[in-house]
């Protein structure tokens, strides 16, 4: 809520005003306040019908710091490279918001990242999508020293109006009406070196924010803990017994034998959560079941296809039809 005055009041906007014509009063200033999702995009959408501007998304993402986000803004400031940097913003995330959730590849062809599907987008949905996938090309250039140019970005909405804005500062035009809020770097980029990296201070700092983190979630079981792990690890194509073990603190072979004696194996959670990930991702009407496949980590959409017939009996395509959304 602070970056949205700071953009609105550089472009002449009253800040006061702006927080009530959103019926709001002033910002917490407790920084670790939770504010309610609504009260930011009241905020959000009084600045963007007062400015009618579709390029305000982006100055709300340039008056975001990377200090903005405290232990993990520091983490990802000391980290060795850009690439190690956006895997602690991915992983530390729920610090700091339950409203949106990204997921974070890289292989071969660079570093992708994408914000998960959801229902429906109005136009203060649209713009927060904006000015978050804005933030990590903000962020990483700061980060960096370079005047990154990402790959490919897109927006799953319609264009605004005017594009003008976002082609000066992505330097590429996005694409729109495509299939996630998504932001792509090169390998080189992914692979270039933090300014401030420090190996010391950087473990110091992850061992903070893995105890906010651990602060933040109610206590849970260990099953419970082995699903969200999947769930994270899942889209970087890095969820195998050893990198699951070593994100809950345990040795592969601890951890399955308390999985066994909870009834359950690492193959069984991560097919549950597959399953799981699966179904949300084909309610979404349009996204293609490649698409899904590669979400996934599977190796091609037949092996997704076999999956998911096993799961459920039906394929993609037919569970998909019964939703009522497009057959894929």
């Amino acid at each position: 809520m602070r970056a949205v005055l700071a953009a609105a009041e550089a472009r002449g906007l009253d800040g006061k005003r702006m927080l009530s014509a959103a019926g709001l009063g002033d910002v917490p200033r407790d920084p670790w306040s939770t504010v309610p999702l609504a009260m930011h995009f009241a905020l959000m959408e009084a600045c963007v019908r007062a400015l009618d501007d579709p390029g305000f998304a982006i100055d709300i993402a340039e008056h975001v710091p990377v200090e903005a986000y405290d232990v993990m803004g520091f983490a990802m400031r000391s980290a060795a490279s850009l690439g190690m940097a956006v895997e602690i913003g991915r992983r530390y995330q729920p610090l700091y918001t339950a409203s949106s959730s990204f997921d974070v590849k890289r292989d071969a062809h660079g570093l992708r990242i994408w914000m998960r599907p959801s229902g429906p987008l109005p136009l203060v949905a649209r713009v927060a999508t904006e000015s978050a996938v804005s933030q990590w090309l903000s962020i990483a250039r700061r980060l960096a020293g370079v005047a990154l140019t990402p790959t490919h970005v897109g927006f799953r909405h319609a264009p605004p109006r005017s594009t003008a804005r976002h082609r000066a500062f992505y330097g590429i035009a996005p694409e729109w009406n495509a299939d996630f809020a998504t932001m792509s770097f090169s390998p080189a980029d992914a692979d270039l070196p933090v300014q401030q990296a420090d190996a010391s201070l950087h473990a110091f700092l992850l061992r903070a924010a893995d105890g906010a983190l651990a602060d933040h979630r109610p206590p849970d079981s260990l099953v419970d803990q082995a699903r969200r792990a999947a769930a994270e690890l899942l889209p970087s194509g890095k969820l195998d017994v050893d990198s699951m073990a070593g994100r809950l603190g345990l040795a592969g072979r601890t951890l399955r034998r308390r999985l066994a004696e909870q009834g359950t194996s690492f193959q069984k959670l991560r097919d549950e959560v597959c399953e799981s990930l699966a179904r949300q991702y084909l309610a979404e009407r349009g996204l293609p079941i490649g698409e899904i496949a590669f979400l996934l980590d599977f190796a091609d959409e037949r092996a997704f296809r076999r999956s998911f017939q096993r799961w459920t009996g039906l394929s993609p395509a037919q569970f998909r039809s019964g939703l009522g959304g497009p057959n894929g």
